[in-house]
């Protein structure tokens, strides 16, 4: 997807709709991802080093308490080397010096390919258990689009909703994109891959004009955040918490102390405050919502004049997007936001969503919550919730 710059007209309409969207719960919104992000004494954004080197920065915060100005500095570096390794491994529309990355992948079907270690991983991750969702790449490279639109009448050429022949255009991808004989990720051991793509399907990618097979796209930060994670931690800088715009979180600090992740609901075109969720360190978190929660999340939904809301979920059934609930919070202490990721995808993608599924995930280590209506659903027995009772929600435990 090309990122085009907005005009001011676009950038009004565009903050009118999130107005509208948010209604009155725009100014608790604000706040609490404020209080959420804003560090307590001793605590400071450690922001990248700019050093004219393009990273994913940008789309993440990183909060640690130092007990130095020599400590942030060593974390500033090593944050900023880790942001920049990450952008060009997942950069699906450039290839870098030195670097096999995902573009390179796309760029060079049935070939054998030496991945970093950390690709290899989130590469093994994305398509485990069979997942799908990464081979949408062409579906992902023009439904992104729709994102940008000025105007409801613009969807219809990205909407398969609105329109039957993007929606016979996706479904000609679907099926290559769901076969396994026709494209599929090899993993080979010692961070060796191959993107095996049929010659069937090469041929029609070149009729098409396809030049990305593969494409993390919405999935992207969850892969990202563990990276940094990773880095971070064998650097031994663990007194932090890292998140990205996009609702992925890895907490790193195992220290005593707890944290809090503010929990919000849509219902109708108002987005309100059902819930502080307070927890405890280490622990990766990825909340998935179809309701924007800051100026950069403006690409990633949009709202039709009839209410309705297009997000990036996408079905790998037929590329419509879905969400069985307005927001899925999913969290766990040994498995990163990846794993996490892919094991809610199922249970979240969905028009019927089924609280027993959400369930049957805490016995595997993966916590949720969400709402219905005015219930605040949650499976750990030792989850502590403050709901919002000015909101008039109350709190109810699901499972064994």
């Amino acid at each position: 997807m090309e990122r085009i710059e907005l005009d001011e007209e676009h950038l009004r309409r565009r903050f009118i709709t999130a107005g509208v969207l948010l209604l009155f719960g725009a100014a608790l919104l604000a706040y609490a991802v404020m209080k959420f992000l804003t560090p307590a004494a001793g605590w400071q954004v450690i922001q990248a080093n700019s050093t004219g080197e393009a990273s994913c920065a940008e789309e993440i915060t990183f909060l640690y308490e130092a007990a130095s100005p020599a400590e942030v500095k060593a974390a500033a570096a090593r944050y900023t080397d880790a942001c920049q390794r990450a952008y060009r491994l997942f950069h699906c529309r450039q290839e870098f010096e030195a670097v096999v990355n995902v573009c390179t992948l796309n760029r060079r079907p049935n070939e054998v390919l030496a991945v970093d270690g950390a690709l290899y991983e989130a590469l093994a991750t994305a398509v485990g258990g069979g997942r799908r969702e990464l081979y949408l790449g062409p579906i992902y490279a023009r439904y992104g689009d729709l994102f940008f639109c000025q105007d409801d009448a613009q969807l219809v050429n990205y909407d398969p909703r609105l329109s039957a022949d993007v929606a016979r255009e996706y479904q000609e991808v679907l099926a290559y994109a769901n076969d396994p004989q026709s494209i599929e990720v090899e993993l080979l051991g010692e961070n060796q891959v191959r993107l095996r793509v049929s010659e069937a399907y090469l041929a029609y990618a070149e009729r098409e004009g396809i030049d990305r097979f593969i494409d993390f796209a919405w999935m992207q930060d969850a892969f990202v955040v563990d990276l940094l994670a990773g880095e971070l931690e064998a650097g031994g800088f663990t007194k932090g918490v890292l998140s990205s715009y996009d609702g992925f979180t890895r907490n790193l600090d195992s220290r005593e102390g707890s944290y809090e992740y503010p929990l919000y609901h849509r219902q109708g075109g108002e987005v309100r405050f059902a819930a502080n969720m307070r927890y405890w360190g280490p622990a990766s978190m990825v909340c998935l919502r179809d309701f924007p929660t800051s100026e950069q999340d403006f690409g990633r939904f949009y709202t039709l004049r009839s209410g309705e809301v297009r997000t990036p979920y996408l079905d790998t059934a037929d590329a419509l997007c879905r969400n069985g609930v307005s927001s899925l919070l999913c969290y766990g202490r040994e498995k990163g936001c990846g794993q996490l990721l892919m094991e809610m995808i199922p249970v979240y993608i969905t028009e019927d969503f089924r609280p027993e599924a959400v369930a049957a995930m805490a016995a595997d280590g993966v916590q949720s919550v969400f709402c219905q209506g005015a219930a605040v659903y949650y499976t750990e027995a030792q989850a502590v919730l403050e709901v919002s009772e000015e909101g008039g929600y109350t709190a109810e435990r699901i499972g064994p």
